[in-house]
C-alpha cells in the first residue's frame, strides 16, 4: 500500500490523520486492557517474532532509479532523455529488521462454542511493513467444532500469508509470496471456515472470505466522469492434508481495486475515470484475480519438497489525471492515480496473464536444515504495444542453511534460528522486469534495465516466541 497540496487536500489529510489517531487509540486501549480481559474470559495468547537480516549483492542498483512515481517501471517514453532509466549497478549491502506481534483472547463455553479476538502488528525497519497498515489483523469471531468459525474485521489474505509459509523455509518468500496479482490485507472482511472433514485419503477444510474497501475519490470530485467503483473481492481457500502431504488451493478475485503486482499490498479502491484530454475513453472498473496451487511433500522425516504454481490475471488500469479547478490558462492536472499495463499513446489499458512456478527441497539433520529452491516468473500474455515487462522473465535461486540455536532458548519460551544463504537472480533480457514483479528492483535489487543478473549473500537470525 507527490504533488502540490491545496487547502482541500490538506483538510482531507487532517481528517484522515484524525481518524487514524482515533483508530490507534482504540487499538491501544484494547491492547492495554488485554491482561484484565484475559483474567476474566480466558488466557491471553502472545506470539510473534523478531528478525534481523543483512544481505549483500554484487550487482545491485543504487540510488533513485525512477524520477517519477507515476511511471514506477520506467516503461514510458520520458520527456527528458534518461529520466526513467536505471541507476548504476554496483555491490551494495542492505539490512532488514522485521517484527510481528500477535495478541489473542478467547473463551470457550460449556456448549463448546468459543469466542475470540485477535490483533497482529508488523514493523519493517521502524515503519509499517505494509504501507499504511501497522495492523495486519484486527478481528473477532465465534467458532464451534461442528459448525466451523465465523470472523469479522481486518484480515491478512491467504494468498499472501500461506504463500509466505511455503516459500520462507527455502529462502524465497519475497519473489513468491509478494509477486503477482492479488492483495495481502483486507480492511473490512467477513470470513467463514468449515471444520476439518475426514475423508478416506486424508483431511480437508474449506474457507471463504468476502472483503470490501473504501471508495476512493480523486482530489477534485468534479473531474469525475462517473462515480468511482465500490471495491470488493472474495477469496476461496481449500486445504488438504494427509501423513505425507499438505496441499492448498487459493483463488482470489476482485473488482474496483487499484492494480499492482505487489500481492502483499493492502486492498485499496481505484479512483475512477476523471474528465480531461488524457482520460480513458475505454475506461472500465479494474479487476484482477489469482489462482494458486502449492504444497509440501514429506518423503520421510528428513526430506521435504515444496512446489507451487500461480496464475495471475490483470484487466489493466489507465493512468488517471485528476483535473483541478480551471484557470484562465489551463486546468491543473494532478497525476494521483498510477496506471497498470496501459499505453500512453491512446490511453488504453490491456489485460495480462502470467503463469509463475516455485520448486524447493529441504533436508534436515538434527539442528541443521539445508535447502535449495527456485522461483520462475514467466513472460506475460498481453496485446499491449508498450513494453511493460511482458517479454521478460526472471529466475530466483537460493541455497540456504539453517540451524536451531537451542543454546539460546529460554525455558522453551523463545526459539532462536540462525541462517545463511547464497542466491542468484537472472533475467531473460535487458528491459523492464516481468509484469509479476511490483517494480524493477523489488526482489534482490538487480535492475534488469541495466543488468541481467546478480548474486546475493544473506545472513540472518529469527527469534520466535
Amino acid at each position: 500500500m507527490p504533488h502540490v497540496k491545496d487547502s482541500n487536500q490538506m483538510s482531507r489529510e487532517t481528517a484522515v490523520n484524525t481518524n487514524a489517531v482515533s483508530r490507534s487509540l482504540a487499538v491501544a486501549a484494547v491492547l492495554l486492557a488485554a491482561p484484565a480481559l484475559a483474567e476474566q474470559y480466558g488466557p491471553l495468547e502472545i506470539v510473534g517474532f523478531l528478525k534481523n537480516e543483512y544481505s549483500l549483492c554484487d550487482n545491485c542498483s543504487a540510488g533513485l532509479v525512477n524520477r517519477t512515481a507515476y511511471d514506477p517501471r520506467g516503461v514510458l517514453s520520458p520527456p527528458v532523455p534518461m529520466v526513467n532509466q536505471g541507476g548504476d549497478s554496483e555491490g551494495t549491502g542492505r539490512n532488514l529488521f522485521l517484527a510481528q506481534l500477535t495478541l489473542g483472547l478467547s473463551h470457550e463455553f460449556d456448549n463448546a462454542f468459543k469466542i475470540e479476538a485477535k490483533t497482529s502488528g508488523r514493523m519493517r525497519n521502524t515503519a509499517a511493513d505494509i504501507y499504511g497498515n501497522w495492523m495486519t489483523d484486527l478481528y473477532a469471531g465465534v467458532s464451534h467444532p461442528t459448525y466451523g468459525s465465523l470472523q469479522a474485521g481486518k484480515f491478512a489474505s491467504r494468498s499472501w500469508t500461506r504463500s509466505d509459509s511455503f516459500a520462507y523455509p527455502i529462502g524465497l518468500s519475497s519473489p513468491w509470496a509478494e509477486s503477482g496479482a492479488g492483495y495481502g490485507i483486507y480492511p473490512e472482511a467477513l470470513r467463514y471456515a468449515t471444520r476439518e472433514f475426514e475423508i478416506p485419503v486424508g483431511k480437508i477444510r474449506f474457507e471463504g472470505t468476502y472483503a470490501e474497501a473504501d471508495t476512493r475519490y480523486p482530489l477534485n470530485r468534479a473531474s469525475l466522469v462517473a462515480e468511482p467503483p465500490d471495491p470488493w473481492l472474495y477469496e476461496i481457500f481449500i486445504q488438504y492434508s494427509n501423513e505425507k502431504n499438505l496441499v492448498e488451493l487459493i483463488y482470489q478475485s476482485s473488482e474496483g481495486g487499484r492494480q499492482s503486482s505487489f500481492s502483499k499490498g493492502a486492498f485499496y479502491g481505484a479512483q475512477g475515470n476523471t474528465n480531461g484530454p488524457v482520460s480513458s475513453p475505454q475506461y472500465d472498473h479494474p479487476s484482477e484475480n489469482v489462482l494458486i496451487l502449492q504444497g509440501n511433500y514429506w518423503m520421510n522425516e528428513r526430506w521435504k519438497f515444496t512446489y507451487g504454481i500461480k496464475r495471475s490475471e490483470w484487466s489493466g488500469q489507465a493512468q488517471q489525471c485528476d483535473y483541478g479547478p480551471v484557470s484562465t490558462v489551463q486546468s491543473v492536472c494532478f497525476w494521483d492515480q498510477g496506471g497498470f499495463n496501459y499505453s500512453d499513446e491512446i490511453d488504453r489499458m490491456y489485460d495480462a496473464v502470467s503463469w509463475d512456478v516455485m520448486l524447493g527441497a529441504g533436508y534436515s539433520r538434527g539442528k541443521w536444515t539445508y535447502t535449495a529452491g527456485g522461483v520462475f516468473l514467466n513472460k506475460a500474455s498481453t496485446d499491449n504495444p508498450v513494453e511493460w515487462g511482458q517479454d521478460n522473465n526472471a529466475v530466483f535461486l537460493n541455497l540456504g542453511i539453517y540451524r536451531q540455536m537451542t543454546e539460546l532458548s529460554v525455558g522453551g519460551l523463545f526459539k532462536v534460528e540462525a541462517y545463511a544463504g547464497i542466491g542468484r537472480i537472472m533475467f531473460g533480457r535487458q528491459g523492464p522486469a516481468p509484469i509479476s514483479m511490483p517494480s524493477n528492483i523489488a526482489f534482490g535489487g538487480v535492475d534488469p534495465r541495466t543488468s541481467e543478473s546478480g548474486n546475493t549473500f544473506t545472513l540472518g537470525a529469527n527469534l520466535n516466541f
